[in-house]
């Protein structure tokens, strides 16, 4: 039994409780602080008395909780205690060890605090603080994606009933030229005002789209044509100007913050001569872009920490779940979703632009294209793609492992150079 003081956090927003167990595992103190200065120097206090106490160190045990623990965590090891952050998951493994069912904030600390004990736990690395941000950048990326999408939908939605040939003109409403027109000429009635500057909005065309003045002319020509059209059927309420116009504002004002984060992220890996190798490495697997490298490499942290492909399929939670009891197993085993989904949403645009063809018509890898072919035959599409995520974590693994550029290979050649460098070997 180890001879130290440990104290396990259970960390809510405002609040922790903390529950220290003697070398003996008694519970000497339970007690409660408010998660701010003076409530982290206190509880110091008390760890540097029972230390004194019981002439022992004292290690701290808490769980990864979003970004609560973050404080605690960097408040502490500047104070040179032993820190260990452990996954949720593995807390919550050893929730029902007692008979009666009993879920608060102590006892949680108390089994956190056992979880020590028990040494049944893996620590959360913490990552160079270059990392840590490209991480952090990255998932915002993500929400900023996701709200842009989701007001682009809202705006459809008003044009829809107020503007219903709009897209017939602009098909992309993403576009810099279609939001540009929308945020100044909002309605049919703006298009079709008989004061309107024809040659302003020409213009506009042209040097948005970086287009030639024939093809700005013909376009405004087919907006007016879409305007006379659609005065016939649409349904325009006092609010629908302001509507369109806010929501084209916020539009602008989300890409403008998406592109401070694109160039925050590309300074910042930049600064990090291994991370911008890995990335450049990456770039060489067909379908993966800087930023995309930046996700991967931002989630994966230090691919030493693992010694198999298999460890970061099931990193990212890919690998399947196991349900089995006495003679029962059951075979259809969902993935286990353990892992970032950030991951998984990235790695499922990758599986897609490795099997279907690009604009031109060409596969980028055909042998993952001839992979997917043999597996659609007999399996469901969404088995086959998860199956098709694997591979692709597995040539990651393989290409950060090697330190090497991607090299398209069919099966059979990649079987021959194993046994050919099995030889050498040999």
């Amino acid at each position: 039994m180890s001879n130290k003081l440990v104290a396990g956090i259970d960390i809510s927003k405002a609040f922790s409780d903390i529950c220290i167990l003697s070398p003996r595992n008694e519970i000497i103190v339970h007690t409660k602080i408010n998660n701010d200065y003076e409530g982290m120097k206190s509880i110091d206090l008390t760890f540097k008395k029972l230390e004194t106490d019981y002439n022992t160190q004292l290690v701290v045990i808490m769980e990864a909780t979003a970004h609560y623990h973050q404080l605690l965590d960097n408040f502490f090891r500047k104070l040179n205690y032993e820190v260990i952050v452990i996954n949720p998951i593995q807390s919550n493994a050893i929730k029902n060890i007692n008979i009666r069912k009993v879920k608060s904030d102590r006892t949680d600390a108390y089994n956190i605090a056992l979880l020590y004990r028990l040494k049944n736990y893996s620590e959360t690395e913490t990552h160079a603080d270059i990392i840590i941000s490209i991480k952090k950048l990255c998932r915002q990326h993500k929400e900023l994606t996701d709200e842009i999408v989701e007001h682009i939908n809202r705006l459809t939605g008003f044009l829809d009933t107020s503007f219903p040939d709009f897209r017939k003109v602009f098909t992309d409403l993403q576009g810099k030229t279609a939001l540009t027109i929308l945020a100044e000429y909002p309605t049919v009635t703006a298009i079709l005002d008989p004061e309107l500057d024809k040659a302003k909005i020409i213009n506009q065309i042209k040097t948005i789209s970086h287009k030639s003045e024939s093809y700005a002319s013909k376009k405004y020509d087919k907006l007016y044509q879409a305007a006379r059209n659609s005065s016939e059927i649409c349904i325009s309420n006092l609010s629908t100007s302001i509507l369109i116009q806010t929501t084209v504002a916020v539009v602008f004002s989300l890409k403008e913050a998406l592109r401070a984060i694109d160039d925050e992220i590309t300074r910042l890996s930049i600064m990090d001569k291994q991370f911008q190798t890995n990335v450049k490495l990456l770039q060489t697997i067909p379908g993966i872009g800087e930023y995309t490298a930046c996700v991967l490499l931002s989630e994966i942290g230090n691919i030493e920490n693992f010694s198999k492909p298999k460890q970061l399929v099931a990193f990212f939670g890919l690998d399947p779940g196991v349900s089995q009891s006495g003679s029962y197993n059951r075979k259809n085993n969902k993935i286990s979703k353990r892992g970032s989904p950030y991951v998984r949403t990235i790695l499922h645009m990758l599986a897609k632009a490795n099997v279907y063809s690009n604009r031109n018509r060409e596969y980028p890898n055909p042998v993952m294209r001839d992979y997917f072919e043999k597996k659609i035959v007999d399996k469901p599409y969404k088995v086959v793609m998860c199956a098709v995520m694997r591979k692709m974590v597995q040539i990651i693994f393989a290409v950060l492992r090697d330190q090497k550029p991607f090299e398209l290979r069919t099966p059979d050649d990649h079987q021959k150079m194993i046994r050919l460098n099995n030889k050498q070997a040999a």
